[in-house]
């Protein structure tokens, strides 16, 4: 897995892709096999295996900047950092794109969230939500095709009603990044930024799909 960044330096970016076992959730080390030491039918996470596969088997990117959005009636803003480099991490999804073809009393907002680093992999990359890190949000899952070039590693914040202030920490987890194969995965840190313009496609053309779509994978 290839990794690029045209905005934040590298040396600052390897620290926030976290492999097995510094990717695991702080309070893990405290966490006995079992809680009841006298019940070996007690298990914790600490001897479960999926979770510990989940961790094993992904990547855990955490966020590189302190990131604040305040809302206010129907308008937000965002505060990332205390410098230039943190300019524009946030945009919104508009609500004609999504949130008006779905009834909810939940979402008022779908924030993006891009750090103008990219990834290349030949395999397909799958992004989740991280949730045993217990985080006061949720991230939107989604599967990157980045077999032929690399893609921006973006992902999306479903906001809800009540929220009115959003505060992440910077080396708060963002999501897990974790692959279609049984492959070892090495990664990787690209000094020399890629050109999106030699790509006829994404920067040339109103849709991708087509070449982006990966197809049907289970089938009855």
């Amino acid at each position: 897995m290839e990794i690029r960044s045209t905005r934040i330096p590298l040396s600052i970016v390897k620290n926030h892709f976290l492999t097995y076992p510094k990717n695991l959730p702080e309070y893990f080390k405290n966490i006995p096999p079992l809680y009841n030491s006298k019940n070996p039918r007690t298990k914790t996470p600490r001897s479960c295996s999926g979770f510990l596969n989940l961790y094993a088997r992904s990547v855990v990117f955490t966020s590189p900047f302190d990131i604040q959005v305040n809302f206010e009636d129907d308008r937000w803003e965002a505060f990332v950092g205390a410098g230039d480099l943190g300019n524009q991490t946030v945009s919104d999804v508009p609500f004609q794109q999504f949130l008006q073809y779905k009834d909810n009393g939940k979402y008022k907002a779908i924030l993006k969230f891009g750090f103008n680093i990219t990834v290349q992999s030949k395999y397909p990359l799958h992004l989740n939500n991280p949730w045993w890190s217990l985080n006061n949000f949720e991230v939107v899952p989604g599967v990157l095709n980045t077999i032929k070039h690399p893609l921006d590693l973006n992902f999306f914040m479903p906001v809800e009603k009540h929220v009115q202030v959003l505060k992440i920490k910077q080396g708060t987890p963002l999501y897990l990044i974790s692959s279609e194969n049984n492959a070892d995965l090495k990664i990787s840190f690209t000094e020399k930024p890629f050109n999106y313009n030699l790509i006829n496609g994404l920067q040339y053309r109103f849709s991708t799909l087509k070449d982006m779509f990966l197809g049907r994978k289970f089938y009855d």
